[in-house]
């Protein structure tokens, strides 16, 4: 069985093609064949106020062009700008995590690019509070 497969709790909602559906009262798995398929699980998806890190906007960026509310044209430019500032960032911890997210990007792989984002949301939070520690303990008060 080729395709996406997606395990969906009972009432969870999700995006397919920007149409919203939500699941019944029981488990189910559902199996997206359509390669070309835009999908995004409502339970995943990052709100306006909480997009505030360099990674979060790039998720942000690409759950909008799952849902249909940017255009292609017009944010992978900006996509790929974003994430060549990420790059020296991450190229430290892994070298190949923001090329492969580039990768996703350009062919199209947004469902697949948005489950990769989630570690690097994890390590960006990590790096965030460190650097946050040592700011604070660097913080001298007289």
């Amino acid at each position: 069985m080729s395709g996406l497969v997606l395990k969906i709790a009972p009432g969870e909602r999700f995006i397919v093609n920007g149409a919203v559906l939500e699941n019944g009262d029981k488990p189910a798995r559902i199996r997206i064949a359509d390669g070309d398929a835009r999908v995004l699980r409502c339970r995943d998806a990052l709100l306006p106020e909480d997009v505030n890190t360099p990674v979060k906007q790039v998720y942000y960026a690409v759950q909008l062009l799952i849902t249909g509310d940017l255009k292609e044209a017009d944010t992978l430019p900006a996509i790929d700008d974003a994430c060549s500032k990420l790059l020296d960032v991450f190229r430290v911890i892994d070298p190949e995590m923001v090329p492969m997210l580039r990768s996703m990007i350009s062919r199209g792989n947004y469902y697949s690019a948005l489950c990769h984002m989630r570690q690097m949301l994890i390590l960006e939070g990590q790096l965030l509070a460190r650097a946050g520690s040592s700011a604070s303990s660097d913080t001298k008060v007289a």
